[in-house]
């Protein structure tokens, strides 16, 4: 795939599946709602997730977007993580992406309570790897 290509995919509302390592190096996959701007990816998690728990001791990852559908495509992207503090108007942005404006604002209202308890992890992209099958084998 192109990087136009790539970034389309990756802007698109598709779950992506974030990749961490535990303390003993295991992996550990988890779906999840993702921002992407080109260079990094943003993504929202409980400060008592085990993502979180993970990457507070390994501080990489990678997302995998994919398309569940014939003909297959997909993006890996890897890299190093930050971890901050909580970030409501990258809930809300989600929110709407992945439910809609009626939807989103009925999950904001039911779920703020958990606004303070969101960690922010921003992926740093250094490498990424596609596929896109329609192209051929």
């Amino acid at each position: 795939m192109s990087r136009q290509e790539e970034d389309e995919l990756l802007r698109s509302p598709q779950i992506g599946v974030l990749a961490t390592a535990d303390a003993r190096g295991r992996p550990e996959a988890s779906p999840v709602w993702y921002d992407y701007d080109g260079s990094r990816v943003r993504i929202l998690v409980l400060d008592t997730s085990r993502k979180a728990r993970n990457l507070r001791e390994n501080p990489f990852a990678s997302l995998t977007v994919d398309t569940r559908t014939p003909p297959y495509k997909g993006v890996i992207l890897r890299g190093h993580v930050t971890l901050s503090g909580p970030d409501p108007d990258l809930r809300r942005k989600l929110a709407e992406r992945y439910l809609g404006p009626e939807k989103a604002a009925r999950y904001i209202a039911a779920t703020s309570s958990l606004d303070e308890r969101d960690v922010l992890i921003t992926l740093h992209v250094t490498s990424r790897f596609s596929w896109d099958y329609s192209k051929g084998l």
